[in-house]
């Protein structure tokens, strides 16, 4: 029987579990959260839900807090998972949908990098508590793996692979493209190579702006990327091809996270899409093969120039630079949003100060939504 444990019982975590819980084949499955009364009912959902359709899925739960590494090694020494998927952040991406339109606005413009730390922290922990209870475990991790991994790799405490992001627009990439040429989707694939900055643009704007990417179409296995429209077929993305976003819109990214999970954990090849494989920055097509990673980039492209295409998207993302201690350098305009909307200035970030800075971050948000909020209200 293969194990399975998920870290983090937020809106992520939990679509993800219930999914795996509900899947054919042998599986223990474990959600792991912090609070007992929301793990505990979303444990009981599952394995209810699996009753009512006729099946018996063995799902249990158990508590820890990240911020306490030896318990949540502990946890995960008892287990013993076989796969390890984290969906813990301190602030998750879609919170500042959730502000009065002007203040989204305003703060959507910083881009994703100057919030690294929220994503960094939890999951330098976790990677802590893995390494402590000497885990065999394939990790997998949904928070910010384009730049939370390259940060990590320095450390030696990667993740293997990332979810979401660059997976996220391939099924509408693949649709479009299909209906340009005529043929069923399941005759079409892609290769798409793109920072999360790039694939959070393709999806809003159908374009990749001023950063890179790189693309190839396939047809029955054959490259046709040369009798394509692609940017035809890119601006369909936002347009006949939209698709519900927010918070919503997260099973978009659960199902981007269980076509990397399932083949792990059934033990199968698979072609996907991950960012953060092996510790590189940005998104990539990967080839799943006995459990081990590779990227399999559209013919002609070497690494080197796939990591360079991410590295352009990484810049515009709000991240000047990581350097090989883990040391993250922020660019001054999207940084420059958050000295201006939360008072939070940070230029220069060394992996030991993440956790202060996150503290800072989340304090200052907090002041932040509250303020905006009663304006709001008072204006109304």
């Amino acid at each position: 029987m293969r194990k399975i444990m998920v870290l983090g019982a937020g809106d992520l975590g939990r679509r993800v579990f219930h999914e795996l819980a509900h899947a054919t084949g042998e599986r223990h499955v474990r959600l792991v959260g912090r609070n007992a009364e929301v793990t505990l009912r979303a444990a009981n959902l599952a394995r209810f839900c699996g009753l009512q359709r006729g099946r018996t899925p063995r799902v249990d739960h158990a508590l820890t807090d990240l911020t306490d590494v030896a318990r949540t090694a502990e946890q995960i020494a008892a287990f013993r998972p076989d796969v390890l998927f984290l969906a813990a952040s301190y602030q998750s991406w879609w919170q500042i949908s959730a502000l009065p339109e002007a203040a989204f606005q305003r703060l959507y413009a910083a881009n994703y990098g100057p919030w690294l730390p929220m994503h960094l922290v939890p999951t330098l922990k976790a990677m802590e508590a893995v390494r402590m209870a000497d885990s065999e475990a394939v990790v997998v991790n949904a928070s910010y793996p384009d730049a939370v991994h390259p940060v990590l790799f320095a450390v030696g405490l990667s993740p293997h692979l990332g979810i979401g992001n660059v997976a996220n627009n391939v099924p509408g990439i693949r649709t479009a493209a299909a209906a340009q040429l005529g043929r069923h989707v399941a005759d079409v694939d892609v290769r798409l190579v793109a920072h999360h900055y790039v694939s959070h643009r393709l999806s809003r704007r159908g374009d990749s702006g001023p950063a890179r990417m790189g693309l190839a179409v396939l047809c029955e296995g054959r490259d046709v990327t040369a009798t394509v429209d692609v940017p035809d077929l890119l601006r369909r993305l936002p347009g006949e091809y939209r698709r519900t976003g927010g918070l919503p819109g997260q099973a978009m990214t659960a199902a981007s996270a269980l076509s990397v999970l399932e083949p792990l954990i059934d033990g199968r090849d698979a072609e996907v899409h991950a960012p953060g494989p092996g510790g590189l920055v940005g998104g990539y097509p990967v080839a799943i093969e006995s459990g081990t990673f590779r990227t399999l980039l559209p013919d002609g492209m070497t690494e080197e120039e796939a990591v360079a295409i991410n590295l352009s998207g990484q810049r515009h993302d709000g991240i000047s630079e990581i350097r090989p201690d883990g040391t993250v350098v922020f660019e001054s305009a999207s940084m420059g949003v958050l000295t201006e909307e939360l008072g939070y200035a940070c230029d220069v970030l060394p992996l030991a100060e993440a956790e202060d800075r996150a503290a800072e971050i989340a304090e200052r948000y907090a002041r932040y939504r509250a303020r905006v909020t009663e304006q709001v209200g008072v204006a109304g």
